[in-house]
């Protein structure tokens, strides 16, 4: 049996592994027209990413963890990339999806999910930059997970600097996932610019 049957998958298309701490996934597909299609794996747990557009300008986002339901929704940037971790120590996962916006300034965001004890799935808050985290900042931004802890990077923009030709520094921010009132989040645990 499959274990991705809702995205027409067979079981040779995702495999298991005890990775290394910085993760990273196998069978990327991903092209110019926006189409995404990742196999995730973290030490005995695994989950298809697939994004396709949708025809008006946005994209169709599932995510099939291993013999569980599908996870749908529709994002409006494409997918860059995918990862998976036990962010918060609780034994259980987090799927992170990193978005691209399209364009020059390629703006980045994260779309997360986090497991509820292996019964269910709940969308991860991520926090816009503040204004202190965003002076300088012009997208390109590159994520992620090692350690357990999202990482996000970007280059930093001098005033007169073309989108194209970043002269700053490099800022990386770090950011652990926190229970929140309503739902896990991601809150910035460390900043810093090389």
């Amino acid at each position: 049996m499959s274990p991705y049957p809702e995205l027409g998958l067979d079981k040779n298309t995702a495999s298991h592994s005890n990775t290394s701490t910085t993760v990273k996934a196998d069978n990327t597909t991903s092209n110019a027209s926006g189409n995404y299609n990742k196999s995730i794996r973290y030490k005995d747990f695994s989950a298809r990413v697939v994004s396709t557009p949708d025809g008006n300008g946005g994209y169709d986002l599932k995510i099939q963890p291993m013999g569980e339901k599908v996870i749908e929704r529709h994002i409006d940037d494409p997918v860059i990339d995918a990862a998976v971790g036990d962010l918060n120590g609780d034994g259980f996962y987090e799927i992170l999806i990193f978005t691209q916006s399209v364009g020059s300034g390629s703006y980045g965001n994260v779309i997360a999910y986090s497991s509820n004890k292996g019964q269910s799935w709940s969308e991860v808050s991520y926090p816009e930059l503040s204004s202190k985290l965003s002076d300088g900042y012009m997208g390109h931004d590159k994520f992620e997970v090692v350690d357990n802890v999202l990482v996000r990077q970007f280059p930093l923009y001098l005033e007169g600097d073309t989108n194209a030709n970043p002269k700053g520094k490099m800022r990386q921010i770090q950011y652990d996932m926190k229970d929140g009132e309503a739902s896990r989040q991601f809150v910035v645990s460390e900043v810093n610019e090389f």
